[in-house]
């Protein structure tokens, strides 16, 4: 009789046990919702690129994460995998980029300069297979050169593209889409590569999510397959804030936080 009890005992607590453990692991229902960016308590203030011109006329863009060249010549030039890029020069202040896959047209971008050539203004147009055509617009102001689309650029329009942003969360996906730039990304929680969409999505970038208890997500991120960024998502405890936090692997100290309001 004793034994019997001690088996009910254990059995109880082992199904108590097993139950805690999986709802360590269901995602919080807060996560979900729409959040704001409170850009006095975040740390970081919208990227730099830098665009040179090669003397032989090969353009080359770098925002610090993503690079690319390409030659305004009007032709399909081949990327990376079954991609294509071509490059159009209407005048000395604009030009025209056209991205394809498997000859499909996938994405427009419509650059173009002030009077004064102060700042840059980029268009893109992302082409869906399904859906609507989604549309984005890059402001930068010039920090270096004085001559054409060439030297160093300040995007001041990069926070007002991440100020809304939002979020829903089950036992399986991870979606995070922000109105303002167009871009949504639906990563599962398997590990599976995620596709960034979007007018401004960078080519071959992608994302992975990991569920750390309830209130944690991992998102790494690749290039082309190979480890880019380091970064997380973390829900506080009243589930009012949500801090986005972004890493170089080999510099984890310089971090990037954007901190979420819930509205």
């Amino acid at each position: 009789m004793k034994g019997r009890s001690t088996r009910k005992v254990l059995a109880v607590f082992l199904a108590s046990a097993l139950t805690s453990a999986c709802s360590a692991q269901q995602p919080s229902p807060d996560w979900n919702g729409t959040w704001k960016l409170d850009p006095s308590k975040s740390t970081y203030q919208g990227p730099i690129l830098t665009i040179s011109i090669s003397a032989d006329g090969e353009y080359r863009y770098d925002d610090g994460s993503y690079s690319f060249t390409f030659r305004c010549d009007g032709k399909d030039r081949p990327t990376e995998g079954n991609r294509t890029r071509a490059c159009v020069k209407g005048s000395a202040t604009t030009l025209d980029l056209t991205r394809k896959e498997n000859g499909v047209k996938t994405n427009t971008y419509h650059w173009e300069l002030s009077a004064g050539g102060r700042a840059l203004t980029a268009t893109a147009t992302d082409f869906r297979p399904t859906g609507p055509v989604v549309t984005g617009q890059l402001v930068a102001t010039r920090i270096s050169g004085s001559d054409d689309f060439a030297g160093q650029w300040r995007d001041t329009s990069y926070l007002q593209r991440q100020a809304d942003m939002t979020l829903r969360v089950d036992n399986q996906v991870l979606h995070i889409s922000y109105p303002n730039a167009g871009q949504d990304i639906d990563a599962p929680f398997d590990g599976t590569d995620a596709a960034v969409h979007g007018p401004h999505a960078p080519e071959g970038v992608t994302y992975t999510a990991r569920l750390v208890g309830q209130r944690k997500i991992l998102t790494p991120s690749k290039r082309n397959g190979k480890a880019l960024t380091q970064e997380s998502l973390e829900l506080s405890n009243d589930g009012r804030i949500v801090i986005y936090s972004w890493w170089n692997p080999d510099r984890p100290a310089d971090k990037g936080t954007f901190v979420y309001e819930k509205q």
